[in-house]
Order: structure tokens, then sequence, then C-alpha cells
């Protein structure tokens, strides 16, 4: 009985090709594996991600969604700043605030505003094809972070994407996987 315990133990077989190992072996001779790694080490740390949800996609439509709109508005900002100048100066005359009375160029501040929400937009598009194609979850976390202090107080469903990102980390594949 001992005998037979034996010959269907774990270390009895390769891990990676489940060639048949001799108590003496340290590597397999078909593959070269290592005997020293457990099948349990070998499949946790070569698996593909056993939960399959629709987080990391709903994810990435919500940052891709994002991006879409930073993008177009942050470039609408950068090309169209002289309309928008004007128009804001009408308002803001209508008020009774002239030109004169502010202390900054704000055709500059247009600009300056549609940069950083290109921006924005260009690092939630990263994230959202992190998310898709679930790989790298630390850099999709960092560029939804980043993406999100950019644009706050809006940023801040930015900010819970980023952290849901990182909680479902476990979902992006392991590098060096086959899947």
């Amino acid at each position: 009985m001992i005998l037979i315990t034996m010959a269907y133990n774990d270390s009895a077989f390769c891990t990676r090709c489940g060639a048949r190992l001799r108590e003496s072996d340290t590597f397999c001779s078909k593959c070269g594996a290592s005997r020293s790694m457990s099948s349990q080490q070998y499949y946790s740390q070569y698996r593909t991600p056993e939960k399959s949800s629709n987080t990391l996609n709903i994810l990435g439509i919500l940052s891709l969604a994002w991006a879409v709109s930073a993008l177009f508005f942050g470039l609408y900002c950068i090309l169209e700043a002289g309309p928008i100048e004007a128009e804001m100066w009408n308002s803001l005359i209508e008020q009774g605030i002239y030109p004169g009375d502010l202390d900054f160029d704000l055709h500059t501040f247009i600009v300056a505003f549609g940069a950083i929400t290109a921006a924005s937009g260009a690092l939630a598009a990263i994230t959202a094809f992190l998310c898709f194609v679930k790989r790298f979850y630390i850099i999709a976390f960092v560029a939804c972070l980043i993406s999100s202090f950019l644009v706050l107080p809006i940023g801040i469903i930015g900010i819970i994407v980023a952290f849901a990102i990182l909680k479902s980390k476990s979902e992006f594949k392991v590098i060096g996987s086959t899947l």
C-alpha cells in the first residue's frame, strides 16, 4: 500500500510535462523542470485567472468613455481657444468684468485646460486598453489615477475606477502565461 501511494505522489511525476521521475531525480529527464517545484506551486505560478467576470470589461468601457469625451473636449478647447475666449469675454462683460480686471491670460488658460483634459483622456485610453487586454494592472491603475487627478473634481469617478482595477488585479493575466 505504501509503494502504491508513493507511485502516485505528486513528486513521482514531473509537474510540467507529467513524465515519471525516479526518487533520485532532481530534474525531469524529459523537459528539465526542477523537481522541487510542487504541482501546486507550478499551477499557481502559471495559471490563467480562475474566475472570469465582466469587471475589467466594464472598467475598460468606463475608461474608454472618459477617454473619448476628454480627448474630444480637450482638443476642442485647444483648437477653438479663440472663439471660446471671445464668448467667455462677452459673458464676463455682461456681468461687469472687463479684460483689464483679470490678472491672467484667458486664452492661455483655455489652451492649458484643453491640454490637461486631453492628457487625462490619453491616460484613460491607456487604462481602457490595458483593462481590455487584461495585462499590466499596476500601469492601468497608475494611468487611471493620474488621469483622474488631472481633472478633479470630475476625476472622483476615475479614482473609484482605479481602485476597482486594483481590486480586480487577479483577473489580469500573469506575465509569461500562454493565454
